[in-house]
């Protein structure tokens, strides 16, 4: 008995230490994300060591030029409120070794973990099976977000969906007049194209149905019904904004010209996500088309898959494509995201369409309970319109609003994600359920929606992005590269000038990925009085490539830039001809191979041009964007990929003549919209403005003090990895070399000295970014 137990024994320790085993190899292949504490801006709390007295408060407070909040007793701490110019992690800093002080922290930002107070929550199961539960510990809110439910119109005055109603704030209710020349007069929180009135709710005209009536109220709760207000039911996400655009009627009909009309609506007026939840048989060339333009611009269209044929079952779309779910692209680009529908258990519902084309995901369409139209004045048969809520509906129409809601979470937790890169985490984090679909494998997507992993995943982007920040001198000093962190330089690393012993001209500097492998290289090019001389260096300094721009006899200075203009996955070098030279600009590759080339402004210009880029129209290629060295207007130009111009505007009066540097971000919208900063280069104070794409001036303020008039170089990046970029100003010759980071509104989150403080010959300024690309879910 004895060799018996010691037997099981031993098994029992091998089937543990296996079990343990898989354990450890399950865990190892989700990569830990770790998250970094939020707090609030500018604010810090502070503890005094046991029988200090007011003058010790006093002293301190006056060191790091604090005034107080509030006082706690309890603790005997002081909640203190810290200068515009001063960040949190210095001012503690600067009071660690404070003999009066026995802590200073931050003010940290705590998020409750709950379920909604929404009354009718326990109706919607499908919740808990895309995971959004658990996501809303992540994430809960898209506030910037715009869906566009494209459907039968919207009750806007809906209890749980009034908050969330888009609204044109560019436009006056009721004037009767087209105030913000978009082509529709009172267009306040959307339109009617069926009637083509600005209320685009249902109607009740003759003939209605109560499908027809309810259909895009019930498409827009599952999406964005507000959450946790302790009444009715949770939206995906709680809070959005929802851009109703009524294209079928009270019937739930409609066609293609109203459907292609408020797709461009949507395209012009700020729609992020499109969501159609109708099919139809007709393939359109215009509706074709337009799904493009949306595509083009960066909008995520959403459609549902469709429903069954006469004996129940859904189509085979493969070989009965139905449309717009089946509107992709001819060389396999996704510009449709299909859904299709499935049950509790996680089987395709049997009357969803599927196929190897066109669907992408699934997600829940069975037994949805969601808002409905509420008019008790109204009814059908003898059931009047006096419910605010209903159910339980079913139809691939209901699991579309649920992955256009994932989608705008996933953009609202992190703006930074392109079009591409959002879709990837919505698709990556989904849940394989071919097991209990063992026929129609890869026929219904990569599998069933899980929001709590695409949100990881979404966040994991932001975690594994090792941000900083490059500086070099613009003259008056040897060509040296420095790293730096939002909190100032990093140590002095002893790397050899990037352009010799004897060269103290200053140098460009931008970064880019352009070999492809996820990490940026450095690229420079000299200051006025050197050659055309284009260098490429990776982040350990190490020289990669190098090759002349243009004429070895030129000697203006080359300004730098990269970007994808072409679309390739890897960034080009981009540069821009210095004073004495036209206002050239030329597009490489990582080897010096020229891909395009064009005069920004008229070739007899001899102020030099400067180069920027960034993806403005949201299509997945950059732009390149052009500014008027000095001499020239602070004319603003873009240019897409073949150098043709897209876009141009003035960014300060029309007299300057000092030089602008412009640059690109995502700055000014948790949604993270694009954003065109510039600065002026001389002769002026460093005014910074913020343009949208369209080159409305949205933000603007001094970066240095007004009576300094030396300009500034100027750049974007993602700091401090919260998927907006940060605004980094360097201080232009004759000023200190003081490098300042701004968020989108202005905040100074970072501000230092580049190099000693007797410096003079200003800071170039760059962004930086080491990629890890997470692997999680795959």
């Amino acid at each position: 008995m004895k060799n018996l137990n010691l037997k099981r024994t031993l098994i029992t320790s091998v089937i543990a230490l296996v079990i343990l085993a898989i354990i450890g190899l399950a865990f190892a292949k989700k990569k830990m994300i770790i998250m970094k504490p939020k707090y609030v801006k500018g604010e810090l709390i502070v503890k005094f060591k046991p029988s200090m007295g007011k003058e010790a408060f006093n002293a301190t407070a006056a060191k790091i030029r604090a005034e107080k909040i509030a006082y706690f007793s309890n603790v005997d701490a002081f909640h203190l409120k810290l200068p515009k110019d001063l960040k949190v992690e210095e001012a503690i800093k600067m009071l660690k070794d404070d003999p009066s002080v026995e802590y200073a922290e931050p003010n940290f930002i705590y998020r409750s973990a709950i379920l909604p107070s929404d009354t009718l929550f326990t109706n919607q199961w499908h919740l808990k099976k895309i995971k959004a539960t658990d996501a809303w510990d992540k994430a809960r809110e898209s506030t910037d977000v715009v869906i566009a439910i494209i459907d039968s119109g919207v009750n806007v005055n809906h209890p749980d969906l009034r908050e969330n109603i888009w609204l044109n704030r560019r436009e006056i209710a009721n004037n009767k007049i087209d105030d913000d020349g978009n082509g529709y007069a009172d267009d306040i929180q959307g339109w009617d194209f069926v009637n083509d009135v600005s209320d685009p709710g249902p109607k009740f005209e003759d003939g209605f149905t109560e499908e027809g009536v309810n259909h895009g109220t019930l498409v827009a709760g599952v999406a964005g019904a507000a959450g946790n207000n302790a009444s009715g039911i949770s939206g995906i996400t709680w809070k959005v904004q929802i851009m109703p655009l009524k294209v079928l009627d009270d019937k739930g009909e409609g066609n293609t010209s109203d459907v292609i009309e408020a797709m461009d609506y949507a395209i012009h007026n700020g729609a992020d996500v499109i969501n159609f939840s109708f099919v139809g048989f007709g393939y359109s060339i215009s509706m074709e088309k337009a799904i493009k333009r949306a595509y083009d611009a960066g909008i995520i269209v959403v459609s549902a898959a469709g429903n069954e044929q006469e004996n129940g079952d859904g189509y085979f779309l493969d070989e009965k494509p139905m449309y717009p779910v089946c509107h992709d692209g001819p060389n396999g680009e996704n510009w449709v995201i299909g859904v299709a529908a499935t049950d509790s258990l996680d089987q395709k519902a049997k009357f969803s369409s599927y196929g190897f084309k066109c669907i992408d995901i699934a997600a829940p369409g069975v037994s949805i309970f969601s808002t409905v139209v509420y008019n008790p004045s109204q009814s059908i048969g003898n059931q009047a319109f006096n419910k605010y809520y209903d159910g339980y509906y079913s139809g691939t129409s209901m699991a579309a609003p649920m992955v256009s809601g994932a989608v705008a979470l996933i953009k609202g937790a992190n703006p930074g994600l392109t079009r591409k890169e959002a879709v990837e985490v919505l698709l990556n984090g989904s849940d394989n359920i071919y097991r209990v679909n063992p026929g129609l494998l890869g026929q219904i997507g990569r599998g069933r929606l899980n929001i709590n992993n695409s949100l990881e995943l979404a966040l994991s982007k932001l975690a594994n992005i090792d941000s900083r920040m490059i500086l070099t001198p613009k003259s008056g000093a040897l060509s040296e590269i420095s790293f730096a962190s939002i909190n100032g330089p990093e140590a002095a690393t002893g790397t050899p000038p990037a352009y010799g012993p004897d060269f103290f001209a200053g140098v460009e500097i931008a970064a880019g990925d352009i070999d492809g492998d996820g990490k940026d290289e450095i690229i420079t090019g000299p200051g006025p009085g050197g050659g055309p001389h284009i260098k490429i260096f990776n982040d350990n300094f190490a020289l990669k490539g190098q090759f002349f721009a243009y004429a070895p006899s030129f000697r203006g200075g080359v300004m730098v830039a990269s970007g994808d203009v072409n679309g390739d996955g890897k960034d080009e070098i981009i540069t821009g001809a210095g004073p004495g030279g036209g206002p050239h600009v030329r597009v490489f590759d990582a080897r010096g191979k020229l891909l395009l080339q064009f005069f920004a402004y008229a070739p007899s210009f001899k102020g030099g041009v400067t180069v920027a880029s960034g993806d403005i129209n949201g299509d997945g290629k950059d732009e390149i964007i052009t500014g008027a060295g000095p001499g020239g207007g602070p004319h603003v130009r873009v240019f897409d990929g073949k150098g043709s111009e897209v876009m141009q505007f003035f960014a300060y009066d029309k007299s300057f003549r000092g030089g602008i540097k412009p640059a690109f971000g995502k700055v000014t919208s948790k949604n993270g919209k694009a954003n065109i900063i510039t600065v002026p280069m001389s002769k002026s104070e460093s005014r910074i403005r913020v343009f949208d794409k369209t080159g409305r001036q949205v933000a603007e303020w001094l970066a240095f003090h007004s009576k300094f008039k030396g300009g500034a170089s100027i750049a974007a990046s993602d700091m401090d990895n919260d998927g907006l970029d940060e605004i980094i100003v360097g201080a232009g010759p004759g000023g200190a070399p003081h490098v300042r980071v701004f968020e989108g509104d202005g905040f100074v989150s970072g501000s230092f000295y580049a190099f000693k403080e007797d410096f003079k010959g200003g800071v170039n300024v760059s962004g930086f970014a080491l990629k890890k690309e997470a692997k999680l879910f795959q």
